[in-house]
């Protein structure tokens, strides 16, 4: 079974890019489409995302200046890979959680 990798990045107030993935296991054999119909209702726009609040990593370069730059984060896509687990929870367990709203 292949993992999912979810990619994301962050622009900051100058327009530059950082880029980053997170890898979730796939027990369940989710398909990548099935992942994006469950994650996209949940975005900001059904593309914008505050990392923090589902538990994964912000993205901001430093130095971080909260005058001027935010928390928004963009999705980008889930693919297969078979790339290690970088996240110890489940594509389903992560979405679940998103789905529902995590209580911070």
């Amino acid at each position: 079974m292949k993992n999912i990798k979810l990619t994301y990045r962050y622009r900051d107030a100058h327009n530059y890019k950082q880029f980053g993935a997170v890898v979730f296991s796939n027990p369940t054999g989710l398909t990548v489409e099935e992942a994006t119909v469950l994650l996209l209702p949940k975005l900001i726009s059904e593309e914008f995302f505050v990392p923090q609040d589902w538990g994964l990593p912000g993205l901001h370069a430093a130095p971080y200046n909260p005058a001027v730059d935010h928390e928004w984060h963009e999705f980008e896509d889930f693919e297969e890979t078979d790339e290690s687990v970088t996240d110890e929870r489940e594509i389903g367990e992560f979405l679940e959680g998103v789905v529902k709203g995590y209580e911070l």
